[in-house]
């Protein structure tokens, strides 16, 4: 069977595709013509992992995996990244996710900037990632301690409703009248009966509120705009001043009538001598007493001040003298100088 020209040409251009993907394919994986820089890093576990798989240097791709293999107990991941990419001795290399749909890759932490750089062929440290075979055991155990909190949480619903139910089977009168009085109350409420219920119903109550709210309302907009005596108060700042003054005049003052108590402490001046002078005292007690003594003397009629004020015929006496004296003057207005004279020379003698 002969070919014609054109099968001829497009096996060619099919042949040469396919060849030219698999160059593609050999050339990534094994990076033909580009020369990386080797490092090593041991895992616990390379679960996820695969030859080929990306490193990536805080998410930036720097290179691939080379080889995966056993090392006594731990895995061995070999890996390349690109020339210019810098590992430091303290970075860190572990399994990371690309996304939660699945899908892992070989990350690198930067490292400190004062570290120095990894020579080629090093040792990465690693630390232990969560991989997926870890997800999905703590998935399962949470599923697991879900589960049972579901279990718990219906068995402890169905007890409090068990125990709900028999409290209402228990108390069912009980309910039943409360229910009935609440509505009784209701209902009295809507009718507008008792106290409570004029307080709900009753729109006087409200049109009073109404009309307290406007009086506030315009008493506080006069004391806003200075009005009134409270309005003068809390506008104008001469009362303010004035009280100042007054507080500083009673400090003054107190300051005064401190210095004046020190001094009568100290005993200075009169006042200071009466305070403190117990001589004073005494006198003023023994002066009291005598007083007390010539009163009662007084009042028992004892000596002339004693006659004095208690005895009636000293009084006596001396209104008789002074009406004979008015009749003696009497008299005296109708005689001459002569017989004045002689009269009073007789009255003497």
């Amino acid at each position: 069977m002969t070919l014609s020209n054109e099968t001829k040409v497009g096996l060619f251009f099919v042949l040469s595709i396919v060849l030219f993907g698999l160059m593609l394919e050999i050339g990534n994986r094994w990076k033909i013509f580009d020369r990386g820089i080797p490092y090593t890093t041991f895992l616990s576990s390379s679960t996820g992992l695969k030859q080929g798989d990306a490193v990536k240097l805080a998410g930036v791709e720097v290179g691939t995996i080379s080889r995966i293999s056993i090392a006594d107990s731990h895995v061995r991941v070999d890996f390349e990244v690109k020339p210019g990419t810098h590992i430091k001795a303290d970075s860190v290399a572990g399994i990371r996710m690309a996304s939660m749909l699945g899908g892992q890759f070989l990350g690198l932490s930067f490292g400190s900037s004062a570290s120095p750089d990894l020579p080629a062929g090093s040792t990465v440290k690693s630390t232990e990632s969560a991989g997926v075979d870890a997800i999905m055991d703590s998935v399962g155990g949470l599923t697991k301690d879900a589960k049972q909190l579901i279990l718990d949480l219906n068995r402890n619903q169905n007890e409090v409703m068990t125990k709900i139910s028999s409290m209402l089977d228990e108390n069912r009168a009980a309910v039943r009248e409360s229910l009935t009085g609440l509505a009784s109350i209701t209902a009295k409420i809507d009718r507008g009966d008792g106290s409570l219920a004029m307080l709900l119903n009753d729109k006087a109550l409200y049109n009073n509120a109404n009309a307290l709210t406007g009086s506030l309302r315009e008493v506080s907009a006069r004391l806003e705009r200075g009005e009134g005596t409270m309005g003068k108060l809390l506008k104008e700042d001469e009362l303010y001043t004035q009280s100042i003054a007054a507080v500083k005049g009673m400090n003054e003052s107190m300051k005064n009538f401190t210095e004046i108590a020190q001094r009568i402490n100290k005993g200075e001046g009169t006042a200071g001598k009466l305070v403190n002078d117990p001589a004073l005292y005494d006198e003023l007690k023994e002066t009291m007493s005598n007083l007390k003594e010539i009163t009662r003397k007084i009042n028992e009629g004892q000596g002339t001040v004693g006659k004095l004020v208690n005895d009636d015929k000293l009084y006596r006496d001396a209104l008789s003298t002074l009406k004979k004296t008015e009749k003696a003057m009497e008299g005296l207005q109708d005689t001459g100088p002569i017989s004045v004279i002689g009269s009073v020379i007789g009255t003497l003698f």
